[in-house]
């Protein structure tokens, strides 16, 4: 079997299958990290299959999706649901899954004169990725805009600049980056930066967007909010203490979806969530049990009608909705 597979030894094929269909790399991924060109990663994983190296059996019952889907739609009164099939427990495959759906969605809406608003963080991080590598279309829009501030520090206004400029470029696209970050010491301040003339501008290209997508973040010391600093730790307990369950551009809220705390509010520099729901895509991402209760306040609340998620966090939702009713 080697010589179908050129010069390459079989248990570095079986290598590069492995990293492409159980661990979820990307192709352009393992080229980087096997030394080699993405068409000969293409290649070999479809010598792979031809040669019945790698064969498909889908057992997943798609008409437990559906349902799945169906329901939310019901409960919630969605436009859309997007429920990817889990077939594996690995939080970081279930994104990449959910991604890749939520991707072609958006590659589907988009329009020549759209500007794109798009939040920031590791979900965000994956969705760019898919589209950027993996997606191959013609689609363009005039803006590329980031609606919320980013995670004071270098390594966080690094990653929300990065995302810009990739999305920017691959739908030929101007990129603007909202400057500053997530939220201010004082409602004051946050008055006086939003004075801004370029912020400003930027602002008012986030109202002119018809697509809006982002994660929606859970409330919990795990959170890359609290982790990273954007809130101070005095505020974060503030905000658990009052019954938070979610976040989405910065805003916390519990889970009938209502603002916990309108004084951290107005110290945020995004997109408010009044503006959000004008929008006639609200494109929301969110995966794993911990943004069950996140995504009850998210959806109850109305800041998302396009959901993306992944039968596991489905499950988990509604378990908690049973509980809670009961």
């Amino acid at each position: 079997m080697t010589k179908d597979f050129d010069h390459y030894d079989l248990n570095f094929v079986i290598r590069v299958v492995k990293k492409y269909y159980v661990q979820g790399m990307t192709q352009d991924q393992i080229a980087k990290e096997e030394f080699i060109s993405k068409s000969t990663v293409s290649r070999l994983l479809k010598k792979a299959v031809d040669n019945g190296l790698i064969t498909f059996q889908f057992n997943y019952p798609i008409e437990l999706i559906r349902n799945l889907e169906n329901e939310f739609k019901q409960i919630f009164d969605l436009d859309v649901v997007r429920i990817a099939p889990t077939f594996a427990e690995d939080i970081d495959t279930r994104i990449k899954e959910t991604c890749r759906i939520a991707a072609e969605d958006l590659i589907e809406i988009l329009e020549t004169e759209d500007t794109l608003g798009i939040g920031w963080g590791l979900t965000i991080e994956k969705l760019t990725d898919i589209i950027t590598t993996e997606i191959v279309s013609q689609k363009k829009c005039r803006k590329v805009v980031m609606i919320e501030g980013s995670i004071a520090g270098e390594s966080g206004s690094t990653r929300t600049g990065s995302l810009i400029r990739k999305l920017a470029e691959y739908f030929s696209a101007e990129g603007y980056l909202l400057p500053g970050p997530l939220l201010y010491d004082s409602k004051e301040t946050a008055d006086i930066v939003k004075t801004d003339t370029h912020l400003k501008n930027i602002l008012d290209y986030s109202k002119a967007a018809r697509i809006a997508v982002f994660s929606v973040r859970h409330v919990s010391h795990e959170s890359v909010l609290y982790k990273e600093g954007a809130y101070s730790k005095e505020d974060y307990e503030k905000i658990l203490a009052q019954g938070a369950v979610g976040d989405i551009l910065g805003y916390s809220f519990d889970m009938n979806g209502k603002s916990v705390d309108p004084n951290i509010d107005n110290r945020v520099i995004s997109m408010n969530l009044d503006e959000l729901k004008k929008k006639k895509y609200r494109m929301g991402i969110a995966v794993g049990d911990l943004k069950a209760k996140s995504i009850i306040g998210a959806l109850r609340g109305k800041y998302v009608n396009y959901l993306y998620t992944d039968s596991l966090t489905a499950k988990e939702v509604l378990r908690l909705l049973n509980i809670t009713q009961n």
